[in-house]
């Protein structure tokens, strides 16, 4: 695989990921608080779409993990472009466009 497939296969995994990690988070607020709290809950054990408050739960976990470790990859892959344009904004005003000329595009 070619280091633009990887860097596209890579980045819609990150996105697919924080958008069910961003649905299933919404989803906590349409049900309500959880826990069972004393059996003084009304909202404990609720669904929504027919799938349970603990199968959200781990969905948002997984999702959220997937999306985590794509970012580490991601930077992973790209730390050689961050230190060079970190490098280049720490520099004067008058150095810092011919710096970033120098950091290669990845």
């Amino acid at each position: 695989m070619n280091r633009t497939r990887l860097n596209y296969v890579l980045d819609a995994v990150i996105g697919v990921a924080g958008v069910l990690s961003a649905g299933t988070g919404f989803a906590f607020l349409f049900m309500g608080s959880g826990g069972y709290q004393g059996g003084r809950n009304p909202g404990y054990a609720t669904t929504l779409l027919g799938i349970s408050r603990g199968a959200w739960s781990d969905l948002h976990l997984w999702t959220s993990v997937i999306m985590i470790a794509g970012v580490i990859v991601h930077l992973a892959l790209h730390w050689q472009w961050v230190v060079c344009v970190t490098k280049a904004l720490v520099q004067p005003k008058e150095r810092q466009a011919q710096a970033l000329e120098t950091c290669p595009i990845e």
